[in-house]
């Protein structure tokens, strides 16, 4: 389905005013991706344009900055979420489990909600089978947390034409790639239901 068939355009100035609980003014959603990117593909962002073009494999120097993400980057983000009493959303790539499991342990902990975020950091145009991504990310979720998650954020905030079909095909509730609006809207599936997209 194409974004029109999707969704109905509705301009912010003729929608009712949206009260939020207790008089607040704005929501804030602090969501950190934790993300595993394979050194033996090209690396899904460059940061460090390679000296001689191209996608060197292997390409250490953007793989690196993502793993310093997890090493430092969370860490150092963390005791400022703990000192402000901040809560957090974990967008996390399923393959992370393995790989950075104190990381996940730490979201646990705070319970922090964990959003579906790929299998492993992958434009999901390129993933083989989406479907089977989907539902790798989910199992891998429920089996460390033990309940499935609701929302998904995907790699990049990449889609394909089917992706808000399987993710509610999936018994996910909301998906944030799409950023369309300051509100939540609901989007269309084959299926007839709507999942709701969070900007």
């Amino acid at each position: 389905m194409r974004p029109q068939e999707r969704l109905t355009y509705s301009p912010i100035s003729t929608r009712p005013k949206l009260v939020l609980p207790g008089g607040a003014r704005m929501v804030v959603w602090v969501i950190v991706n934790v993300e595993e990117w394979d050194i033996m593909q090209p690396m899904p962002r460059t940061v460090l344009t390679p000296p001689a073009g191209g996608s060197p494999s292997p390409d250490i120097p953007n793989w690196a900055w993502h793993e310093y993400g997890n090493r430092v980057g969370f860490w150092r983000m963390l005791e400022v979420f703990d000192q402000f009493k901040i809560p957090g959303v974990l967008a996390v790539n399923g393959s992370c489990f393995d790989s950075y499991p104190q990381i996940a342990q730490a979201a646990m902990e705070r319970n922090w909600e964990f959003l579906g975020h790929g299998f492993i950091q992958k434009n999901m145009q390129k993933v083989e089978n989406e479907a089977e991504a989907i539902r790798q990310t989910t199992e891998a979720i429920r089996k460390f947390s033990g309940k499935a998650p609701r929302g998904w954020l995907g790699p990049g905030l990449t889609e394909t034409w089917e992706t808000p079909d399987l993710l509610q095909e999936a018994g996910y509730d909301y998906v944030c790639d799409w950023v369309v609006d300051d509100q939540p809207v609901e989007l269309r599936t084959r299926s007839g239901k709507t999942i709701t997209n969070i900007p």
